[in-house]
């Protein structure tokens, strides 16, 4: 997916909270701000809205010295959503269909985003998720795919999140291998291995990482990386980065997200706020 206009003042609020997470110096902050405008007057909008966010988050850390300005909130939702773990297992116990309500979870837990300019409530968004439709909804080919794959590769997305992609990933896990990719290094709120071991994944799954940029850029993947996600029968793509990444990708990829960017709506042909399931397969 290529960049929008509307792409350029949203990665600058970025930068800008970014900074603030680190420091409340107005001088860095205004250096900080000033360096990624000047970096983003020249940036061709045919890149992926990850790949210039890797960028504009490169800039942050340079000037401010800081490589994980979200540390403290991501192990607040990490404890958040460890919290709500044995209440998940419930609602997906009591339950009639006990892989959809896992799905659900598992978008409704999108909702954790720092990257995006939302604010959210994560009790009240997991209420919707699940009692109303998905706006795309490729379930029964979910379904499907799930009973044919013997290799399934998951996209992390954010921390705190990853408890949810636990909830799904234990209603699948004795249908095939499944290896959960998360980022190399910290950016934004993304889920690194730290995250998906604190959250239990690693008890269920390979965990491998991808790079250190928002989304999946597989051209600076791991290897590794690569050749799982060459190798999968069938892909989870987890959260509006992946989807910017990896949406003109090869691959029999479903894609899961809220969506909470007016450009991610708009590509996807859907309203904000509205939950997604959608399957996409090209060779």
């Amino acid at each position: 997916m290529k960049s929008k206009l509307e792409c350029i003042p949203c990665l600058l609020r970025q930068s800008l909270s970014a900074a603030g997470m680190v420091t409340d110096d107005p001088a860095v902050r205004e250096k900080v701000l000033k360096s990624v405008m000047r970096e983003l007057l020249d940036m061709p909008l045919n890149k992926s809205p990850p790949s210039i966010a890797h960028t504009v988050y490169s800039i942050v850390h340079d000037i401010t010295g800081c490589d994980d300005p979200y540390k403290d909130l991501k192990a607040k939702y990490n404890d958040v959503a460890m919290e709500m773990y044995p209440c998940l297992k419930d609602i997906v116990d009591e339950s009639e269909d006990r892989l959809f309500t896992a799905v659900k979870l598992a978008i409704a837990g999108n909702i954790i985003d720092f990257g995006a300019d939302i604010q959210f409530n994560i009790k009240k968004t997991i209420n919707d998720t699940l009692n109303r439709e998905f706006t795309i909804n490729d379930y029964p080919e979910f379904v499907q795919s799930l009973k044919k794959s013997k290799n399934i590769l998951y996209l992390a997305d954010n921390a705190g999140e990853v408890v949810f992609d636990r909830i799904l990933i234990e209603e699948i896990k004795d249908h095939a291998n499944i290896v959960y990719a998360v980022k190399k290094k910290p950016i934004i709120n993304d889920a690194t291995i730290d995250d998906a071991i604190f959250c239990g994944i690693d008890s269920l799954a390979e965990v491998i990482t991808t790079a250190d940029t928002p989304g999946t850029i597989l051209a600076r993947c791991d290897t590794e990386f690569v050749a799982a996600y060459r190798s999968a029968d069938m892909i989870i793509s987890k959260g509006q980065g992946n989807y910017e990444s990896i949406s003109e990708e090869g691959g029999n990829i479903f894609f899961m997200l809220l969506a909470k960017c007016p450009v991610i709506a708009a590509d996807l042909g859907v309203e904000i706020g509205d939950a997604v399931l959608k399957h996409v397969v090209r060779v």
